[in-house]
């Protein structure tokens, strides 16, 4: 970035007092910065209690598009706007039922020249109760003999029953009693708690494809996407971790917002601990203190699967403080990620979150999380104002070329790039605040330019950030679970619902395919595998 241009002080009016150009020394701008910033915080706690108390909170106004200056470029009067291409609605419609219509009273010598179609499309819903009456013989030896139940038929509620349930609360999130009363209204005999066991109960086998995509996705994928949320679990805070990318998505609902849980939700489905050379090594990047150091390296090597035997391992090892077994099993895990090699050369892109900084991953940082370092600054006077503006332009410039430089890799292009990054965070401008959020992007300057070295990595964690909206708008219809059943049920609809979608499978049709053990639709793994082979994942547009 080029020196930014010197601009002339001016009188500023800070609450309608003025505060001329000899007072306006460093100490007072710093100080009216933290003001104006204390001012937006204070405000954005002010609507926050007025949407709690659910009274009338400050209208947010946006600019007129009015005031926009109108576009420069002619535009072509005859070219359409796009979406608005005519196609043909009904070509591919599935039709249900014909039925001709005839004219009465036609005059003599009046011919057939054919039809002219007109579809109405409708949509029908309703009970459909059958009794099955078994028949029941005494045998000659006293005995009763009855006749089986049909294949499939288990219980009192129907596959179309028990599939619209799950997709009236997965897909469309319907809560619980706003469902019981719509099937009452239809003349659905049924009760909350039977809704609940439909909800709840008897899907082992969804749980076991969903514990499946992880696994697979990580031997066919070059790089991940991660984010978290907050979530509620028996009344209490709990963190949702989203784990995807174009081929899959993964939510998992857990107490810890860590790089420990992080660690064990990467060993999915089974948490596998492996105390070794790399262990070792892992031990001593995460910050262990000598002596714990030099604890571990003389314990032998070993494997452990499942967090109870580990448990009791920490404990054979006299490990009583928590931070130390924590760093342990931190370290352990990262025995397990590398000595099986699950994740080589597998980038792992995140908002910079602490829990997401693994050893042993590539790591690629998000340009637009990264950007807002210097957007959420609160510029005092016209220079600051500026040198902001210049270092947003000047950031967007080295994005644009980073974008080029993922589709055509080049050396000279890579260095022009390098160059540009060291040059916006290195020249220091009158804006204090300014240079120390480009010394926080400096300081991270591997991460954000990891593209030059690994090109397939993504620029913005966009994928993740789309993907773990549903959860978060699902968490603000239900509030949180109150069983760890709900909780893993909710975890795994959601991700079988997103991956159903970035394959192009019908949620509906899938759920009614494993309802009925049609077998028609393949396991999701299975899919993702046979896409894989067939090339890379359509990527979504980069903003």
């Amino acid at each position: 970035m080029s020196n930014t241009e010197h601009h002339s002080p001016q009188p500023l009016q800070i609450a309608g007092i003025e505060i001329s150009v000899a007072e306006q020394t460093p100490l007072v701008l710093t100080l009216l910065a933290v003001i104006q910033r204390q001012e937006r915080e204070i405000q954005d706690l002010r609507d926050e209690i007025h949407r709690l108390k659910g009274t009338t909170q400050r209208p947010k106004i946006k600019p007129s598009r009015l005031l926009k200056p109108p576009p420069t470029g002619k535009t072509d009067p005859k070219k359409k706007r796009p979406g608005s291409a005519k196609r043909k609605k009904t070509k591919d419609l599935k039709i249900d039922e014909t039925l001709p219509l005839h004219l009465e009273d036609l005059p003599d010598g009046s011919r057939l020249e054919g039809y002219r179609d007109f579809v109405v499309q409708d949509l029908v819903v309703k009970t459909h109760n059958v009794r099955y009456r078994r028949v029941v013989y005494r045998l000659p030896d006293g005995s009763l003999r009855v006749a089986p139940r049909p294949d499939g038929i288990d219980a009192h509620f129907g596959v179309g029953l028990r599939e619209h349930i799950l997709w009236q609360v997965h897909q469309n999130h319907v809560t619980q009693g706003r469902l019981l009363e719509e099937l009452h209204e239809l003349g659905i005999d049924i009760s909350a708690g039977q809704i609940s066991n439909i909800l709840l109960q008897g899907h082992d086998a969804f749980h076991a494809e969903k514990d499946e995509l992880l696994p697979v996705a990580r031997e066919i994928s070059d790089h991940l996407h991660c984010d978290d949320t907050s979530a509620r679990h028996r009344g209490k805070p709990a963190v949702c971790t989203h784990i995807g990318n174009e081929w899959f998505a993964s939510f998992t609902t857990t107490d810890s917002k860590s790089r420990l849980n992080f660690l064990r939700l990467l060993c999915q489905p089974v948490e596998q601990y492996r105390w070794c050379e790399e262990a070792l090594v892992a031990l001593e990047l995460y910050g262990a203190g000598q002596k714990l150091q030099q604890r571990m390296a003389a314990q032998p090597e070993g494997f452990w699967l499942g967090r109870d035997t580990w448990e009791e391992q920490l404990t054979a090892w006299n490990l009583t403080n928590q931070k130390h077994r924590t760093l342990v099993s931190e370290a352990a895990l990262c025995g397990t990620l590398l000595t099986e090699s699950w994740y080589d050369d597998l980038g792992l892109i995140s908002d910079d979150a602490p829990q997401f900084k693994i050893f042993g991953f590539v790591h690629g940082l998000c340009w637009v999380h990264g950007e807002r370092k210097i957007d959420r600054l609160i510029p005092v006077t016209d220079a600051h104002r500026a040198a902001q503006e210049q270092a947003q332009s000047a950031f967007w410039e080295i994005y644009d070329q980073l974008k080029l430089y993922r589709g055509a890799p080049a050396p000279e292009l890579r260095g022009r790039i390098e160059a540009s990054f060291n040059s916006l965070c290195l020249t220091e401008t009158e804006y204090p605040e300014l240079n120390a959020a480009l010394s926080l992007l400096y300081a991270k300057r591997e991460q954000f330019l990891a593209v030059l070295e690994y090109p397939h990595l993504p620029l913005h964690n966009n994928l993740s950030e789309n993907d773990i909206r549903e959860y978060a708008r699902l968490r603000k219809i239900s509030a949180g679970t109150r069983s760890d059943q709900g909780r893993r049920c909710r975890d795994t609809f959601l991700s079988l619902k997103k991956t159903c979608r970035k394959l192009g499978i019908s949620f509906r049709a899938f759920l009614h395919d494993r309802l009925t053990r049609a077998g028609q639709i393949p396991l999701l793994s299975h899919v993702i595998r046979s896409l894989a082979k067939q090339g890379p994942p359509p990527v979504a547009a980069t903003p």
